[in-house]
């Protein structure tokens, strides 16, 4: 056999098993999808995530419930010698948003903040197939524990996902410097959880 054919079969051999791996991520990602296209619309649940970065440790957690929001989000680190923080409260057309750094407090009042913590999975990332398969040929996937929960690690270049096979949510990313880890919990939300913060000792700001 000439050189040629022998370099084009292995050529050819490589191809294959370069369609195979990809073909294999493809699908996948395709299945954690379907999983996870369930939770993409749930209208009721509490989201916590804890992050940290740069030695800072910031823990949120959103009570969500048919478009009701209450949310608090605290920040510590050993540079940070006073309470710092926010409060976000929708409801029923009325938006508040208590911000505080120590003993000062400013009360938002009906105006737009992005605070909600909206939930995590694979649907919302690669629903559209062109953004799905670019990520299959560029990522690498493998399977991994997180927290005794069976996942699929995902990585691309700095960014990691550990992503919950049997539902699709994303549990715990790493993208640079920063480490978030998230934790869910569904249809459990009441109208008395979302409270309505007390602003009495608030500089206002409408």
């Amino acid at each position: 056999m000439k050189l040629w054919k022998k370099i084009l079969i292995i050529v050819l051999i490589l191809c294959v098993i370069l369609a195979i791996v990809i073909c294999r991520k493809f699908i996948i990602i395709s299945n954690l999808v379907n999983e996870s296209k369930e939770y993409n619309d749930k209208t009721n649940y509490i989201a916590i995530v804890q992050s940290l970065q740069n030695g800072n440790v910031s823990i949120a957690k959103s009570y969500n419930k048919d478009g009701n929001v209450l949310t608090t989000l605290k920040t510590y680190g050993k540079d940070i010698q006073e309470e710092r923080g926010l409060i976000k409260y929708e409801k029923d057309n009325e938006k508040v948003v208590v911000v505080y750094n120590g003993q000062e407090k400013v009360a938002i009042i009906n105006q737009p903040v992005l605070a909600t913590i909206n939930i995590v999975n694979v649907y919302s990332t690669f629903n559209d197939f062109l953004p799905r398969l670019q990520f299959a040929i560029m990522s690498r996937i493998t399977t991994d524990n997180y927290d005794n929960i069976e996942c699929y690690l995902i990585e691309l270049n700095n960014w990691k996902m550990w992503v919950e096979k049997d539902t699709g949510l994303v549990l715990r990313e790493v993208n640079g410097g920063m480490v978030s880890e998230r934790f869910y919990e569904f249809d459990s939300v009441k109208d008395e959880d979302i409270i309505k913060p007390d602003i009495s000792d608030c500089k206002i700001q409408e």
